[in-house]
């Protein structure tokens, strides 16, 4: 039986967790509230005491970030080690791609351990050859490649542990996101929300298994932005320097992070009203001299944090500059047709794998169906942050979905090109997409309607549980979306694996040596590869199974006209492979 002093002590329990969730309300309750008080005010239907409520969701949350830690740090070496993932190891043991190709692409037969060899340190194989290798490839920012160089040294080659690497920068966004929400919203209750929908978002949970630098660069994008709004808050020149050395953080991730720092900065162009009122809450001055003093130390910080950072950057421009040649040649890609209709598609898919990715065929009802739900949900969430949010949050958080996703989007949408089929490209959008939505779901749980607080308890329900969903089957997969051009070498290989010594044949292309060392992963020693380049004729090797492996039209010919052999599509789905036979 409940007594007065068994209320009054969980009251002040409750009081005491509420100032640190809920500060508003908590300051406004009494210390000691009858019971009847309470049980009249839950008759009601009004807002229900933040101490009663706040308690069981943040342990669902907790548990929620457990199982998003868990599905992160198991399993990491079960998926397709796909053709990206593949140069990742391949640069930073110092081989350069086009002289591998030259090495194993000569018609001779080889082993598939004798591919994986370049997926592993060797003394030959110093930091220099590793610069070199990156170097050849300058689309990609080295600071990744290089931890990635540093990780296998202390721990191995072996896949999952090349992983593992992503799975730390992957965990590490937690506090960073915690950190912004605190810059942006003030309140922790937003910041644990947000934390839960990152921790099962299936994009994030996806490419904290991947060996590239996907990760690190949400983390980057998280503390370049928390970092700059303390530094507008603070306006102290230690705080702009902590935000200069984001700004080479991101910059050495990600190429495209010149999109975010661009977005800071229209920010800081349209900090004056910010500022305004960060004067009249924190210094107790609302004259306009002091906001004009304010927004202009505010701009002279962000220049001297821009100029520090790209002074950091500086021997990286100096490679692009040198290597341009290289840099046009290897983002060629991105330029080249893609459907209009196949582009909107993806676009609608990259929104939603925030929250949703069941892994089902670009042409599924799916696509039709849950990426519109989430651009409604996404929509209404940056309404009601343009209503309600902070002024920081409500510039901000728009602009890191807007500015990026348009600057891929339009000129694909106006030209030919497919710079925006990419969902590793729109991790800027994707963390200010969690952001807006974690603002929206906080917002209703503590309004003052109880409709509006079960509307917030139900959709965040909604949500945690399609993430759960999402994570729970790629958790399980050997393949995934994410797995691009290598998709297929799981039931590939499992297809290869069932016969005694199969030689496999392939020519040289784009991303046949990706590939091909990818498929080496997941066969077995006696499985045989023998590689030209076009328009070199092989001498085939003896056997009976032999198999074509994303052969080219040249090759085909070659064998048809030299060995009169013909190629047999392979009547089961998801194997990449034709088979080599005589005619009849």
């Amino acid at each position: 039986m409940l007594t007065n002093e068994t209320v009054t002590d969980i009251t002040r329990q409750g009081s005491s967790f509420s100032m640190m969730f809920f500060p508003d309300q908590a300051c406004q309750s009494p210390s000691v509230m009858p019971w009847a008080s309470i049980a009249n005010r839950m008759k009601q239907r009004s807002l229900p005491s933040p101490r009663l409520t706040a308690l069981p969701l943040v342990f669902v949350l907790t548990i929620v970030l457990a199982l998003g830690i868990f599905v992160r740090v198991t399993h990491l070496g079960q998926k397709v080690y796909w053709h990206d993932e593949v140069f990742t190891s391949l640069r930073a043991a110092g081989h350069n791609g086009s002289e591998v190709t030259s090495e194993v692409f000569t018609g001779e037969v080889i082993l598939p351990e004798t591919l994986l060899q370049y997926q592993r340190l060797s003394p030959d194989r110093g930091w220099s050859h590793t610069w070199q290798a990156l170097t050849s490839h300058p689309e990609h920012p080295p600071l990744y490649y290089l931890l990635a160089r540093v990780w296998m040294e202390l721990f191995g080659s072996e896949t999952a542990i090349v992983r593992s690497l992503s799975v730390g920068f992957s965990l590490l966004a937690f506090p960073a996101l915690y950190w912004l929400c605190q810059e942006l919203f003030h309140s922790p209750f937003t910041g644990w929300i947000a934390i839960g929908l990152l921790s099962i978002s299936p994009f994030h949970v996806l490419y904290a298994q991947e060996a590239r630098q996907s990760s690190l660069w949400t983390l980057a994008t998280l503390l370049s932005s928390a970092a700059l709004v303390r530094a507008m808050r603070l306006k102290t020149w230690a705080s702009w320097g902590v935000y200069a050395a984001t700004i080479a953080l991101n910059l050495y991730t990600f190429l495209f992070s010149v999109l975010v720092v661009m977005g800071h900065g229209f920010l800081v162009i349209l900090s004056h009203p910010i500022l305004e009122r960060w004067g009249r809450s924190e210094a107790g001055s609302n004259s306009a001299e002091d906001s004009t003093g304010a927004a202009r130390k505010s701009l002279q910080g962000y220049l001297l944090a821009v100029a520090l950072g790209l002074i950091a950057f500086m021997p990286w421009l100096i490679v692009l500059v040198q290597e341009k040649g290289a840099l046009d040649a290897k983002t060629f890609w991105t330029t080249q047709f893609l459907p209009k209709d196949v582009l909107i598609k993806l676009w609608g898919l990259h929104f939603s794998s925030n929250f949703i990715d069941l892994g089902l065929p670009l042409d599924h009802l799916y696509t039709y169906i849950a990426p519109p739900i989430v651009l409604l949900l996404l929509a209404y969430s940056l309404w009601v942050l343009y209503r309600h949010a902070p002024r920081p949050a409500a510039i901000l958080i728009p602009l890191l979905i807007l500015l990026p996703s348009l600057t891929l989007m339009l000129p694909d949408l106006i030209w030919e090109g497919q710079r925006s089929s990419q969902t590793r490209y729109f991790v800027p959008m994707l963390v200010g997409g969690q952001l807006a939505v974690a603002h929206l779901l906080s917002r209703l749980m503590q309004h003052p309607s109880y409709v509006r607080q079960r509307v917030g308890r139900g959709l965040l329900a909604v949500l945690l549980t399609a993430g759960i969903i999402s994570c729970g089957l790629s958790w399980q997969a050997k393949t995934w979306w994410s797995k691009g051009v290598s998709y297929t070498n799981a039931e590939t290989a499992a297809f290869l694996n069932q016969f005694d010594q199969p030689v496999v044949v392939g020519s040289s292309g784009a991303t046949s040596l990706g590939n091909v060392i990818s498929l080496s992963y997941l066969v077995h020693p006696q499985v045989r590869f023998q590689l030209v380049k076009d328009p070199a004729v092989p001498d085939l090797a003896e056997g009976r199974d032999r198999f074509l492996y994303f052969p080219s039209e040249m090759l085909i010919g070659t064998l048809q006209t030299v060995y009169s052999l013909n190629a047999e599509a392979i009547e089961q789905d998801q194997v990449a492979l034709l088979r080599l036979v005589e005619p009849e």
